[in-house]
């Protein structure tokens, strides 16, 4: 049975416009989704806020509470702030749970904002070298996310025979799904070949520029509620029915492979077993892993595809856009553009706005269950999540 629901979703296109400022951002996503889930903004009890990475300034402002005040929320009793990386969202959603269970709040506002188009160059390399990264034994010798990525890469085409063609053909798939996103900083342009995605600047082997990605401004907010309230507002929702999450390790260089990937299969298997759902039912796998290099072995791990076949599957089309296998419908960041951790909150208003039918071009046909996942940080975790049409 589902305890909480998100009833209202706002959400800005992801681009790099340096005059949108943090607080035009939340401001019109904050007020979209409330008056999306149809609930005054003064019974908005709660706020929390997912912190913004390498923004100091809008940070500090949020994290001090600025928020209710400057919407003029006149009902809220509480406000906070999260942070864990990729997987704040999920921990926001939890928070958001509690507060509603406990009788704190009865509607809480999530929201996040991201802006890197103001921020130098030097600052944004810096900002990602540093965050996630151990700094006495990963950060003097230069292990980058893109490097981790690569490490990641080579492994599993090592293990699974799969070829730099099928790796490229992730890319592809993925931005064949944010070419029909109006959010995405992708949308209306058609999805790269996989001869011009290897043909792209090779980053470090076996990553190219394109299977990398590209920071960008942006925001979302959402209205959860008890699944009770939701019912009664009589409006479609998104209600949350089990979820399970594995801490690996918070040093990315001592984080040991098979533990990754056995805690991807048990968080799914225990998150579907309390939903009271199989693998058959899920309609959607809304997977969130911010590089596509990685998604091949997200595939295998969730029983999506056979041992050794994830980079297959993509490369014959079965994960694009008009494929046989709906997965991460807004294409993650390398569909969306990257917004730190952001591209979280994006995914979860995503997995609503599917099982709400307004996922236009990409709406998947009765789509009544849905696996959402976040990995926290440099992936010190995995929290998986299933999501339904109905309590």
């Amino acid at each position: 049975m589902g305890d909480i629901a998100i009833v209202g979703i706002g959400e800005v296109p992801t681009a790099s416009i340096p005059d949108r400022t943090s607080w035009d951002i939340v401001f019109d996503t904050c007020i979209e989704a409330v008056v999306d889930s149809g609930i005054a903004k003064d019974e908005i009890e709660g706020v929390i806020s997912v912190a913004p990475i390498a923004q100091p300034v809008i940070e500090t402002e949020l994290a001090y509470g600025q928020l209710p005040e400057r919407l003029g929320l006149k009902g809220v009793r509480d406000c906070a702030m999260v942070n864990a990386g990729g997987a704040s969202t999920s921990n926001a959603l939890r928070l958001a749970e509690q507060w509603i269970a406990s009788g704190i709040a009865g509607s809480v506002l999530v929201q996040q904002v991201t802006v890197h188009s103001t921020m130098p160059l030097p600052q944004q390399i810096d900002a990602f070298a540093r965050a996630g990264v151990d700094m006495q034994w990963e950060y003097p010798y230069g292990t980058t996310y893109n490097i981790i990525m690569g490490l990641l890469a080579n492994r599993y085409m090592h293990e699974s025979g799969a070829s730099a063609e099928d790796m490229a053909s992730v890319v592809t798939a993925l931005r064949s799904w944010a070419e029909h996103d109006p959010h995405s900083l992708f949308y209306g342009r058609p999805a790269p070949s996989v001869e011009q995605v290897l043909g792209s600047e090779l980053l470090n082997t076996p990553l190219h520029k394109r299977e990398s990605n590209i920071l960008a401004d942006g925001g979302a907010a959402l209205v959860v509620v008890s699944a009770q309230k939701a019912k009664e507002l009589g409006t479609p929702a998104a209600y949350k029915l089990g979820d399970s999450s594995r801490y690996f390790s918070g040093t990315c260089v001592a984080r040991d492979f098979d533990t990754v990937a056995d805690g991807v299969r048990v968080t799914a298997a225990e998150a579907m077993a309390r939903a009271g759902v199989t693998r058959q039912d899920i309609d959607l796998w809304n997977v969130y892993v911010a590089y596509p290099l990685a998604h091949p072995l997200m595939a295998e791990n969730l029983g999506v595809a056979p041992a050794g076949q994830g980079a297959r599957y993509f490369a014959e089309g079965r994960m694009s856009f008009g494929g046989d296998i709906a997965w991460s419908t807004i294409g993650d960041a390398p569909g969306r553009g990257h917004t730190g951790s952001g591209v979280g909150t994006a995914c979860y208003v995503e997995t609503a706005r599917q099982l709400m039918g307004r996922a236009g071009k990409r709406q998947i046909a009765d789509c009544r269950f849905v696996y959402q996942n976040s990995a926290g940080g440099s992936g010190f975790n995995n929290i998986a999540t299933i999501w339904g049409k109905d309590a």
